[in-house]
């Protein structure tokens, strides 16, 4: 399925209902729908950066790093074999809009999510290795300011994933949970929907996210998370060519859809950016889910990159 906006997932989740758990919701605080307004212009990066209504460091800002091309790869030993770091974790709707996915970004990709603001630089965490990002930041929740993937033309986004072989994105929907009595299980709120065009890398997180205990049925219900492999014809499959995580030296990367409820669990302090820089992976529930999450994209990954493949998933 070629999907070129995300506006069209709302005029086609009934027909998907079969599926894919509805998505009604796309914008990153569970309220209302950035995407969701039919009457905003269908914009680009260029665009809305022209609009002089929207002042960059006052409504929106980026942050990116991007590495060397053509960095030299050398392996000679008979034993191991070297993996070839070659990806970019992007946010394409960070900040105000899909709140969460800016931290997530900074830390999968090696930085310290807490020593970052906007006139500091993200401080790299020790041990970890530093990777190519990209992420757009909305300083305020407004519809304008989301621009759809698959029509992402920023410079540096193009520049960061036109580097890479591979990229992993971070996104924030909330699913339109069915009503049933007296209660919907709380794994229904909490959901990961894994997309993309690179079909091996989508296949690795989602063992990934199962060794790290995201499945519906751990043990302990309060830790149950729904990870769902979509298949061709799911709404946000993120196949498109022109998105921008597909953007890379091979054509293709994965989509991480992430739902309210479970970024909302990741944090001991969900309210301002500045809270959530500094509630992170706190003790208790945040530190299983932010923990969970951060590992398991970092393992995939690693694994990726060193040309492992893990048996498919069904998918939705």
């Amino acid at each position: 399925m070629k999907i070129t906006s995300r506006r069209a997932v709302l005029t086609s989740v009934a027909a998907a209902a079969a599926t894919l758990p509805l998505l009604n919701d796309l914008a990153g605080n569970g309220g209302t729908a950035a995407a969701a307004e039919t009457s905003e212009p269908v914009v680009t990066n260029a665009v809305l950066y022209s609009d002089p209504q929207f002042q960059e460091g006052v409504d929106w800002m980026r942050r990116f790093r991007c590495g060397p091309a053509g960095t030299e790869l050398l392996d000679n030993a008979s034993g191991t074999s070297q993996p070839v770091r070659s990806t970019a974790i992007i946010a394409p709707h960070g900040g105000a809009i899909e709140q969460g996915t800016s931290e997530l970004c900074l830390a999968i990709a090696g930085y310290k999510p807490a020593a970052a603001s906007t006139t500091q630089l993200p401080a790299a965490e020790e041990g970890q290795l530093q990777r190519d990002y990209w992420m757009f930041e909305a300083l305020k929740n407004i519809s304008k300011l989301h621009v759809t993937s698959a029509l992402c033309d920023d410079p540096a986004a193009l520049a960061v994933c036109g580097n890479n072989l591979y990229a992993v994105s971070l996104h924030g929907f909330a699913p339109d949970v069915p009503a049933i009595s007296p209660t919907p299980p709380d794994f229904l709120h909490r959901q990961i929907l894994i997309g993309g065009r690179d079909q091996r890398l989508m296949r690795t997180l989602a063992r990934a996210f199962a060794d790290q205990g995201f499945t519906r049925d751990n043990s302990d219900p309060a830790k149950r998370v729904e990870v769902i492999l979509a298949g061709a014809n799911s709404p946000l499959n993120g196949d498109d060519p022109a998105n921008i995580v597909n953007r890379t030296r091979t054509g293709a990367g994965a989509q991480l859809e992430i739902s309210t409820e479970l970024r909302k669990a990741m944090f001991g302090n969900w309210d301002t950016a500045a809270d959530r820089r500094t509630t992170y992976g706190a003790a208790g529930a945040p530190a299983f889910f932010w923990n969970g999450f951060v590992n398991a994209v970092r393992h995939a990954i690693d694994r990726h990159e060193k040309g492992y493949a893990d048996a498919p998933a069904s998918q939705a």
